[in-house]
Order: structure tokens, then sequence, then C-alpha cells
């Protein structure tokens, strides 16, 4: 039996154990916390895309969260049925809408990022602000090396629900 328990201690050496295992707690933890918006985790990042730059077309916004153009609609649509974003006319495309948060959705935003800021908070009240600083430079070096998109997250584009 010592054996086996030695063995599952032994994960916790293992970077890429860690990192999964606290991964899914902040995953977990972030989508109980949107709960009460009625957001989950991959429509918080359209609709902070759309906050650094309103009026995107479908096109645009699936290609900067690196979203299959077909799950897009789908989280348009719904974005749009919870009047969080509305489609209008794009301005240079006919054939295309342009993506605009409502005023509901601008509203919202602050709400979940606080959010987001008190979820980072927990997962690092042990580490001094310099510590923090050095972890999310470290893991911005190793996210960069294994080719991710920045602030994009690779579960964007399936059909998982809480990505």
């Amino acid at each position: 039996m010592t054996g086996v328990t030695q063995g599952i201690a032994s994960l916790d050496e293992r970077i890429p154990f860690l990192l999964s295992q606290l991964g899914s707690y902040a995953a977990t933890e972030f989508q109980r916390q949107m709960a009460d918006s009625g957001v989950q985790p991959r429509t918080y990042a359209v609709l902070v895309a759309l906050a650094a730059r309103n009026g995107q077309s479908q096109r645009e916004l699936a290609a900067r969260l690196n979203i299959h153009r077909n799950v897009m609609v789908n989280l348009i649509d719904t974005l749009e049925t919870d009047g969080l974003v509305q489609r209008r006319p794009h301005p240079d495309d006919r054939r295309a809408f342009a993506i605009t948060l409502t005023e509901r959705g601008s509203r919202l935003l602050p709400t979940l990022d606080r959010s987001a800021r008190v979820l980072e908070d927990t997962v690092t009240a042990e580490l001094s602000t310099s510590e923090r600083d050095v972890l999310r430079s470290l893991l911005q070096r190793i996210a960069s090396s294994a080719g991710l998109i920045p602030g994009v997250h690779p579960g964007l584009s399936g059909d998982q629900a809480n990505c």
C-alpha cells in the first residue's frame, strides 16, 4: 500500500500534473462564480474581445479567439438572446454583421472581471506581489513556447460547454 501512496504523492512533483490540477480547480471555480450572471467562461471571452474592439464581425471574432465559425454563430446567438450583444449591419461588408455589446453587456463586464480577479487572488493568496509577477511571467513563457495564443484558451474552439 505504501508504494501506491508514494506513487500518487509523486504526482505532486510533476509540473504538468500541478498545472492540470490547478487548471481544473480554477475552471470549476470560475464557472461557479459566473453562474449567477448566466454567462459561461467561453461567452465571457467573447465579451472581453468585444470590449477591446467593439463592432467586430463574427468572422473576425472567430479568428481572434480561434473558435470555429459555426460555434461562434451559436455563441453570438446565445449572447444576443441574453441581451448582451447585438448584430448590426457591418459598415465595411454588407454580407457581415458587426457584433456590438449592448448596454447590459457593457454593465455586466466589470462584475465578470471582478469575479476573475477574486479567483486570481484566491489562487495566488499564498504568494507575494513579486512572486505573482514571476509566476505570471513564467507561465506566459511556457504558454508562448507551446505555441498558445495569448489570451485565448485552447478549449474555446470546440463544443465543450464549460470552456
